[in-house]
């Protein structure tokens, strides 16, 4: 893994218009994406996580533009692609990809799998002869772990596991820094995801990836990622090295995450923050800190302030008005 950051993203949003109004104040938006700023170093694996609904998969498409932002800035090997037109756009694809949650509806089942996993070769590219296509397909779909006879089968004809493999073959086909991967395992049994997160750190080497892996299990986040953001309501909570995250969690959303995946273990001291509740509507998002409707140990002041990022260890960052409150009473600030 190097310092130097592969993707840097600062202040971005994605909010959606619900409901027009005559006066731009009084429109209606779902802030599915607000104020989210973080960098991604070249080799990296930085996990996303959150409940459902939390903007997960909006801000991965924002990021490679199958979405537009609203605002912000996006860095991607140095350069500002959020100013990207049609033609920029065009050559940002072969350096980062996306990954779809469900592998079966991100195929056409009509193509078969030589033409699925060669599709961006032939856009990409033009100079490549048809028989050097193949050979690439081939290799591509080694990498993965399937084999050649299987360019002439159609999706239908794979498991779910399989059908990922091949997805991601088509995801590396261009040699790409950056790959997007979406709930890439949520939807495959115990076993079938133990094997593509492990054939995903063995590309990571081979290949020398960077990946955004986002999940909304932990455990899977935990054992494959190097660092972690904890999303809310489209807003960043903590981020930390992985084991960081989990030894010591500073927000309280984090750590009622984490003691719901931590019950196995009836000898365990750790001190169990269970998490109440449904996520509040993005149409009514709490005004201060986004997770004051259900924190329990939220203050008063939570409902009206906005809490910031700060520095709550090395290379650790957590966004809580206690945590703001407990460093000012240790230097002697005022609050």
């Amino acid at each position: 893994m190097h310092d130097t950051p592969l993707l840097v993203v600062e202040n971005l949003n994605k909010h959606f218009l619900l409901h027009k109004a005559l006066k731009q104040e009084n429109a209606v938006y779902v802030k599915a994406v607000n104020n989210v700023s973080f960098s991604v170093k070249e080799g990296e694996t930085l996990g996303i996580v959150g409940e459902s609904g939390c903007g997960k998969s909006t801000l991965g498409r924002t990021l490679i533009k199958l979405l537009e932002p609203t605002s912000g800035t996006v860095f991607f090997e140095g350069k500002n692609i959020s100013t990207y037109g049609k033609h920029e756009l065009r050559i940002l694809r072969e350096r980062m990809q996306y990954i779809f949650q469900d592998p079966y509806s991100s195929m056409n089942p009509k193509m078969t799998i030589r033409d699925i996993v060669s599709e961006p070769l032939e856009n990409f590219r033009k100079d490549m002869s048809s028989s050097e296509r193949e050979e690439r397909v081939a290799e591509l779909l080694q990498l993965v772990g399937l084999s050649r006879e299987a360019m002439t089968r159609y999706p239908h004809e794979f498991s779910g596991g399989q059908r990922q493999r091949i997805v991601i073959a088509r995801g590396i086909a261009l040699n790409p820094r950056l790959l997007i991967c979406d709930e890439s395992v949520s939807a495959l049994d115990v076993s079938v995801q133990a094997q593509i997160i492990n054939l995903l750190q063995e590309l990571k080497q081979k290949l020398s990836l960077t990946y955004l892996f986002i999940s909304h299990d932990l455990r899977v986040v935990k054992f494959i990622s190097d660092r972690i953001m904890v999303l809310y309501l489209g807003e960043v909570m903590e981020i930390a090295p992985s084991s960081a995250l989990f030894e010591n969690p500073r927000h309280p959303y984090t750590q009622s995450l984490i003691g719901s995946i931590s019950k196995g273990d009836p000898r365990s001291r750790a001190e169990r923050h269970i998490l109440e509740g449904e996520i509040p509507n993005p149409m009514n998002a709490p005004k201060g800190c986004p997770f004051s409707s259900r924190c329990p140990v939220v203050m008063e002041r939570c409902h009206s302030e906005k809490p910031q990022l700060q520095s709550v260890g090395n290379d650790h960052v957590a966004a809580c008005l206690r945590l703001t409150q407990t460093i000012s009473q240790r230097t002697g600030d005022t609050v």
